[in-house]
């Protein structure tokens, strides 16, 4: 594909991002303009990730820090070596795949804390909550990352397998056992508590 695709598509974001700032200047962004929004920048966002942590590693290697163990391991990629240099623009581009198509009879969100109080809830409380069908699409590429680095110890074969199961297990308890006993038993220490968190409120809502 075009080496220029990847900035072409973002810069097709940012347009349209700022399309939308501006409308909602003017009063006239109504609700589901702020959610097509929420998804754009979102996507921007994963772009991003991908483009500095491309930039890491070209860093590292240009310093020949390469071998250097860093402190939080963001490569996901197989441990045998690459058979070629993958160029910034193509792994953007490689992620166009990867951004679930938003989908016009997707569930609806469970209630927030705020509609429970009689406010109407917003569009980050709606997507927040909403359950998801597979985890796979609901984990967003910069949180795959994190994942990854801080639960499978830098290992993705071993998330994929783990969020297959996950997927596959009929209830959020039996979820939750396996969680226990396949990644968290296997870790040399403790996670920390945010990763862990937004990892288990992902699982939960995957049952809801």
């Amino acid at each position: 594909m075009p080496h220029g695709k990847g900035y072409e598509r973002m810069l097709e974001l940012t347009a349209s991002i700022e399309r939308a700032l501006r409308e909602l200047e003017a009063g006239r962004l109504d609700a589901e303009g702020v959610e097509r929004c929420t998804e754009e920048a979102r996507a921007l966002f994963e772009r991003l990730v991908v483009l500095r942590h491309k930039a890491r590693e070209a860093a590292l290697a240009a310093s020949g820090a390469a071998s250097a163990v860093p402190p939080m391991r963001l490569d996901t990629r197989p441990p045998e070596p690459p058979t070629r240099q993958t160029s910034l623009i193509d792994a953007i581009a490689e992620t166009e795949a990867k951004v679930p198509a938003r989908k016009a009879d997707a569930p609806k969100p469970a209630p927030s804390p705020k509609a429970a109080a009689g406010k109407a809830p917003s569009v980050a409380d709606r997507l927040e909550h909403a359950p998801v069908a597979d985890l796979h699409k609901a984990i967003a590429l910069s949180q795959k990352f994190w994942f990854v680095a801080e639960l499978f110890s830098g290992q993705r074969d071993a998330y994929e397998k783990a969020v297959d199961t996950i997927n596959a297990c009929g209830t959020a308890e039996q979820a939750k056992a396996f969680i226990d006993r396949e990644v968290l038993a296997k870790l040399p220490k403790p996670p920390g508590e945010d990763v862990l968190t937004t990892f288990l409120e992902l699982v939960q809502r995957r049952f809801q």
